[in-house]
């Protein structure tokens, strides 16, 4: 899991001359935020952002013109469903699309992370920190352009879980390398070990024939 600490690395803040800002001071406690009431997608997105329970998992950008969602997996898993009934990060995604929002890509092209070091940042210009009475300035994009948006949406997110699933695939497999190592290490040190106790065997053997031939 993502912590604040890397969150705060991914997207420093600029720092006054007097003092370095913590990230308290870009992601205020609930009590200054403004929930928003209404149960449109927009809303329920408001609401999820400023919930301080998942914080860790998705919070505001330091300038509050964004927000960040941090592991994907554990992010489907813990919060979508509180929030929309559904733990589906692609139609999450797509919703994303058909109102407006834009993916802020901070990755440089072809670049794979694990699935707790996943960072995902959206933006809509209507979409502001403790800026609720925007939202209803956010509609949903025109029917006709819905299909190829949804089209890009599922495929950026399909390719998203592909490369969790490969990245997680290459943790196993390098595990396995690791212990099919130690197993032949292991081998190899009881062959030396049995090869000794057969050399003490023969050289007492030999020794007791002496003896016994004396």
């Amino acid at each position: 899991m993502l912590s604040t600490q890397a969150l705060h690395q991914s997207y420093p803040a600029q720092s006054p001359p007097q003092s370095q800002p913590s990230y308290q001071q870009y992601h205020p406690v609930s009590i200054s935020h403004k929930p928003a009431h209404a149960t449109t997608f927009v809303h329920k997105l408001y609401n999820m952002v400023i919930d301080t329970q998942f914080q860790h998992l998705i919070a505001w950008n330091y300038t509050g013109s964004s927000f960040i969602v941090c592991n994907i997996m554990e992010f489907a898993k813990e919060v979508l469903p509180k929030h929309f009934k559904h733990n589906n990060f692609s139609s999450f995604v797509r919703q994303l699309n058909m109102y407006g929002f834009h993916k802020v890509n901070k990755s440089p092209r072809g670049h794979r992370t694990l699935a707790e070091n996943q960072i995902w940042e959206f933006s809509h210009q209507k979409f502001l920190r403790d800026q609720p009475d925007l939202l209803d300035d956010i509609k949903r994009k025109a029917m006709e352009n819905d299909n190829t948006r949804r089209e890009a949406g599922d495929l950026h997110a399909h390719l998203a879980m592909m490369q969790v699933s490969q990245s997680d695939m290459l943790q196993q497999l390098n595990h396995l390398y690791d212990s099919f190592n130690q197993i032949i290490k292991e081998l190899e040190e009881t062959k030396q070990k049995q090869e000794s106790c057969n050399k003490l065997v023969k050289t007492m053997m030999d020794y007791l024939t002496q003896q016994n031939g004396g």
